[in-house]
């Protein structure tokens, strides 16, 4: 039977606590670290510049390691996520409230309406700060990176989370990538899966098994 610690089930490596943007270093698509720090010292200043690409290839993590970098340079930072019209009003909150000359990231540029995009990069321009947005298509803004996936990256990102106990396999990781053309974040929520199911799995049988010992030998 696979147990924790006092018998609990162990913590399951593909868990967000350990796979969200901000816990796994942003790759390029060989599986290369990429360098943020330099991405940040390099970002245009009075400009509103895109990471690009489809759901779950790694556009919000990118973005936290810039703004990240960014802020360990010394240089003012925000950051900012806009999940639905409602958040609309934050990226020209955060460009107002930043410091002059900062590096702001906003999460979701394309839930902004044009009167939002155009104020915040009137904003940016006035305020000299670099803006760093995600977007899945073409905003027509300066692409400042382009995200795309393959299995070798997934590989990668897998063996930089905690131990997986030998549950999950090469085949494991290529079917899922494949299943999700390509989405990290679909991938990695089908790992989950199979971690807890074969843990379970495994745990069930054994409990099976000690009460069988039980029934036959009275213990």
């Amino acid at each position: 039977m696979i147990q924790g610690p006092a018998g609990r089930l162990p913590v399951n490596p593909f868990a967000t606590r350990f796979t969200r943007p901000g816990r796994l270093p942003p790759l390029d698509a060989t599986g290369a670290p990429l360098d943020a720090t330099g991405i940040a010292r390099g970002l245009p200043r009075g400009r509103v510049v895109a990471v690009e690409g489809p759901h779950g290839h790694g556009k919000s993590t990118l973005l936290a390691a810039i703004a990240a970098a960014a802020s360990a340079t010394g240089r003012p930072t925000g950051f900012v996520s806009i999940r639905n019209r409602r958040d609309a009003w934050r990226p020209v909150a955060a460009a107002l409230s930043v410091g002059q000359g900062a590096c702001l990231g906003c999460d979701g540029w394309e839930r902004c309406p044009p009167g939002i995009t155009t104020a915040v990069r009137c904003i940016a321009r006035a305020r000299r700060l670099s803006v760093v947005v995600t977007t899945h298509a073409a905003a027509g803004l300066p692409v400042l990176a382009r995200c795309g996936t393959s299995p070798r990256l997934f590989a990668e990102l897998v063996a930089r989370l905690p131990d997986h106990r030998g549950l999950i396999d090469a085949d494991d990781l290529d079917d899922a990538f494949a299943r999700h053309s390509g989405n990290l974040r679909e991938a990695l929520y089908d790992l989950y899966d199979r971690f807890e199911r074969r843990v379970r799995g495994d745990r069930d049988r054994s409990e099976e098994h000690t009460s069988e010992l039980q029934s036959r030998f009275g213990i």
